[in-house]
């Protein structure tokens, strides 16, 4: 999809130029091209341009700090503090003003298209599709953040008397109106990374979801896994690190008590694991596109995921994995909840191991990872390494956990958290899922890496998520969900899912695969919110909701704080910026409740 953003790239400074001043941001979309400064190649680059308004990507892993998933120590990182221990307010910034600047661009390409009559009409029809797709997606996601938005599809320069916030479930109501009216005129198949039938189709079923409308999610999912013509991930071989990582993790599986075959579950932590290394995964349905040169990579997925030692570069693990996710894998058997001693006792287990390897550095006058090395084959029966023992190959896939092996960036290198230096993490984890890549390059004068692998924002194994649960909640647990869900056990070589689940405990299964399986991806945030609204979670809170996840506090693996977690109504959805409210003078324009 590269094309895409090389591209665009000189539109983007024909919109700096045109771009409006910050009423636009804090009030609605608005503003116009000039069409005399603009031809139909460069219309086409505008076209282009919307492909740059797909959300999140990399920072969009940090939304996993928002919930229960991941913690940011950092106020300058990330709102996901705030917003976990319910300090937030309409000073911080929330994407709002982005939004709609990511409106506008599609606006403006919608309003503006026919003014090209060189063009072919059905380019220009397909173009506004693709235009509306992205806007409704936009205002999707804008609804789940802040409810209740003002909706507009005009371009004019001004709205003297500000706009009124239409009511969430009305913007919904039009998002998915619109999507299935996009989806209508664009093609099954188009150029290589535009929207087409499948992929706006996909954004739907996630929007439905999300909204609570499971009778649309279930066809569109259906749709997207029966005709996209995707596949889940899987590896060809084994790459050098891998198997070395992999010996390493066959010491904490026992299986032949779970009668899984050692090689089919080691490819399948990797088939999983890989995703995320390369470009043009079979799997990936949308992705945000970035490229490997110091304009327009991404630094976060090595700089802000993993911890110094790993690393040449410099990296400050400022999004890092909870306690509490890790505890959320299930055992091997892939059913079952680990048995887990409690958080007081695994911090005086962590303390013991710590010391036992500084005194065989100290001793034998080895370096932390000569001392580890020396007592790898006997780790998984230390007390603190227990709890590793006989778990989803997905958690291993997923987490860097003290003490592990790896090996991507230095060989032989193992896990090793110093506490007292916050670019540890402050949870004593980090995120191995997301932090690989196979084209790093030096940036910012050799200080970072950076790596030019696109973001899967959305892909198959969502819509086989999206799928089991919308048909559990209409029709109900039966062996069409068990097919699809087996489909993501077999890539991670895992044991097949129960049968015979009830209808509230097959969603409480479901839930929790899909956080397993999708943890880090940004999606958490709007999960717990999800499952926590009665009038979207078809009436059913079950264990995952937010009142029941957000309790306790976040702590490392040496008993440290980090941020209270806290549930309060307010915050099903975030404030509106205090400047949107200052500066849009319409009577309808009123803060959310709490804030």
């Amino acid at each position: 999809m590269k094309n895409i953003i090389q591209k665009s790239f000189i539109v983007l400074a024909l919109l700096g130029a045109m771009g409006c001043g910050d009423d636009f941001f804090d009030k609605s979309p608005q503003g116009s091209i000039d069409s005399s400064k603009i031809n139909a190649e460069l219309f086409v680059q505008l076209r282009n341009n919307i492909y740059r308004q797909i959300p999140d990507g990399y920072e969009g892993i940090f939304l996993d700090g928002y919930a229960d998933n991941g913690y940011s120590r950092n106020a300058w990182d990330s709102n996901g503090s705030a917003v976990q221990n319910n300090t937030l307010d309409g000073g911080l910034n929330f994407g709002y003003a982005g939004y709609f600047q990511s409106i506008r661009a599609c606006n403006q390409v919608i309003k503006k298209a026919d003014d090209y009559p060189e063009i072919p009409v059905n380019d220009r029809e397909k173009y506004k599709a693709e235009a509306r797709v992205m806007r409704a997606w936009l205002y999707g996601i804008a609804s789940l953040y802040f409810g209740d938005i003002a909706l507009s599809t005009d371009v004019s320069n001004d709205f003297p008397d500000g706009l009124p916030r239409n009511p969430a479930s009305e913007v919904r109501a039009w998002v998915l109106k619109e999507l299935d009216e996009a989806i209508a005129i664009l093609p099954q198949t188009n150029d290589k990374g535009y929207f087409n039938k499948a992929m706006a189709t996909a954004i739907k079923a996630r929007m439905a979801y999300y909204f609570g409308k499971y009778d649309q999610a279930e066809v569109a999912a259906r749709y997207v896994i029966d005709n996209g013509g995707y596949r889940l991930h899987q590896v060809a071989s084994l790459s050098a690190d891998m198997v070395k990582d992999g010996e390493y993790f066959k010491k904490f599986v026992d299986f032949s008590a779970y009668g899984i075959n050692e090689d089919t579950f080691i490819k399948g932590l990797f088939n999983y694991q890989d995703i995320w290394k390369a470009d043009n995964s079979p799997e990936t349905i949308i992705a945000k596109e970035y490229i490997a040169n110091p304009q327009n990579s991404s630094w976060v997925r090595v700089t802000c995921l993993l911890t110094p030692n790993l690393v040449e570069k410099q990296a400050w693990a400022t999004i890092v994995p909870t306690q509490e996710l890790v505890d959320a894998y299930w055992t091997t058997d892939g059913k079952t909840k680990p048995t887990l001693s409690t958080m007081d006792q695994r911090i005086k287990d962590y303390k013991a191991l710590a010391d036992e390897i500084k005194g065989i550095e100290n001793t034998n006058n080895k370096t932390f990872n000569e001392a580890v090395n020396s007592i790898e084959n006997s780790l998984p029966n230390k007390a603190y390494l227990s709890q590793f023992k006989n778990r989803d190959s997905r958690l291993y896939a997923s987490i860097i956990f003290p003490y592990s092996a790896v090996n991507k960036y230095r060989p032989n290198e193992y896990q090793h958290y110093v506490p007292e230096v916050n670019n540890y993490g402050e949870s004593g984890y980090a995120f191995r899922k997301m932090s690989g890549a196979d084209d790093v390059i030096p940036i910012s004068g050799g200080a970072y890496y950076g790596t030019g692998v696109d973001f899967p924002v959305i892909r198959l194994a969502e819509m086989l998520l999206i799928y089991a649960e919308a048909h559990t909640q209409n029709t109900g647990y039966d062996g069409t969900v068990v097919a699809e869900l087996n489909k993501l056990r077999t890539r991670a070589g895992m044991p097949e899912v129960p049968t015979g689940l009830s209808k509230n405990d097959a969603i409480d299964f479901i839930r929790k695969e899909r956080r397993i399986e999708l943890a880090g991806e940004g999606l958490r945030f709007f999960d717990i919110r999800l499952y926590e609204d009665d009038t979207r979670n078809g009436g059913f809170k079950g264990t995952e909701a937010a009142s029941i996840v957000m309790t306790g506090q976040i702590r490392d693996v040496v008993g440290k704080l980090g941020a209270k977690k806290i549930w309060a109504p307010r915050l099903m959805y975030m404030p509106l910026p205090t400047t949107a409210l200052d500066k849009n003078k319409n009577a309808g324009m009123k803060q959310n409740p709490g804030y």
